[in-house]
């Protein structure tokens, strides 16, 4: 299966899952992802140019009776760390993190990102999923989105080529 194919596949479940906002910051990799969130009419999508101003673009959704998520790099998301701890975290916001894996076994570049990813989600308090068979999109899905409003916590999904 394609990109696109793999793209569409997270969007509608996604959507099944019941995000109804999606915060969103420019990477080359999740092109085909962000272009259709661009074009889908379920999902309102804000695109916003920092990490850290899309947690508090979640944020406020949240609390506005959305069901937010955010989609971004790994190095986003060692952007994103003071306002996940200071606000997301601190105040028990349950923002779906979807977060693009670069350095990833395999990848040549970013080997420094692909070390400290998980690392960084763990120091956080953070529950993750790395995702790796585009099968399990779906109930991956679905499962994060459940933790997420259970504990009132930010969880992650760490997207994999392979997935994308």
């Amino acid at each position: 299966m394609g990109t696109y194919e793999n793209s569409r596949r997270i969007l509608e479940a996604l959507k099944e899952a019941g995000v109804d906002l999606m915060a969103s910051v420019p990477d080359i990799n999740l092109k085909e992802l962000i272009d259709l969130l661009y074009q889908d009419k379920e999902i309102v999508h804000v695109p916003v140019g920092r990490e850290e101003e899309g947690i508090g673009v979640c944020t406020g959704a949240y609390l506005a009776g959305k069901r937010p998520a955010i989609l971004m790099q790994n190095a986003g998301l060692m952007n994103s760390c003071n306002a996940l701890t200071t606000t997301a975290l601190q105040f028990g916001i349950p923002v779906l993190l979807l977060v693009y894996y670069a350095g990833d076994m395999g990848d040549n570049a970013f080997h420094m990102l692909g070390l400290l990813t998980e690392p960084v989600l763990s120091g956080l308090g953070i529950k993750y999923t790395v995702m790796r068979d585009p099968s399990r999109v779906k109930r991956d899905i679905a499962t994060a989105v459940t933790s997420a409003e259970a504990s009132k916590r930010p969880v992650a999904l760490v997207l994999t080529r392979a997935v994308l």
